[in-house]
């Protein structure tokens, strides 16, 4: 599993952390200009805060790492996290359970299409497992949350994931370099594993959906 080069950086250095944290600046200018989305442009899907972004990661690598990320090493906690993850997206409402809901008929016979990402759910129910839907991120406009997504893409890699396209930039992050944009998707990430290691492992079996 190869990253981007800047994402591989990260695993490979051990001022990783202060390095990631340098990158805090580029989402404050992102967040800096979406906190006003009324004034002066059009954005795309408009500027209600209903989106967010989500990550679907694969418990079987995990291992409910926020349970034991105390008594590990924190470069394997990160690396742990990253390899976990299957899935970027972005949605309003109920949109991660699309995916689940897809993956459950295909599993009751009611349908056979079934794209990558749908076969690695099913893989993880397969093995008596549940999916991590981590949802962060949150109350954003959408072109924020589709900035959001392709930096994360791009920092991760496609190669590494069931996305089978990139996502789009709007705003200022739409000018940027190719490395400013996966030091920003590496910034989301981090930020995305605080987020799952305060909140707990919580996963989605077929039982769960409706």
């Amino acid at each position: 599993m190869k990253y981007s080069c800047e994402l591989e950086q990260t695993l490979r250095s051990l001022a990783w952390q202060t390095e990631i944290l340098s990158y805090r600046h580029l989402e404050q200018t992102v967040v800096g200009q979406f906190s006003d989305p009324a004034l002066g442009r059009r954005w795309r899907q408009g500027i209600q805060r209903t989106s967010f972004t989500y990550l679907l990661l694969d418990p079987g690598v995990t291992c409910n790492l926020p349970e034991r990320s105390a008594k590990l090493p924190q470069p394997q906690v990160w690396a742990t996290f990253l390899a976990s993850i299957f899935y970027v997206g972005k949605g309003k409402r109920a949109r991660p359970f699309a995916h689940l809901y897809q993956a459950a008929s295909v599993r009751g016979g009611a349908t056979t299409k079934a794209d990558k990402k749908v076969k690695r759910i099913l893989k993880i129910w397969n093995c008596g497992l549940g999916v991590v839907c981590l949802h962060v991120f949150q109350n954003i406009i959408p072109a924020e949350a589709f900035t959001r997504e392709a930096a994360m893409l791009d920092a991760l890699g496609l190669a590494n994931l069931c996305n089978t396209r990139g996502g789009e930039y709007y705003g200022v992050a739409a000018t940027w370099s190719a490395r400013q944009k996966k030091q920003l998707g590496i910034y989301f990430l981090y930020r995305a594993m605080m987020v799952f290691l305060n909140e707990g492992e919580r996963q989605l079996r077929p039982a769960d959906i409706p």
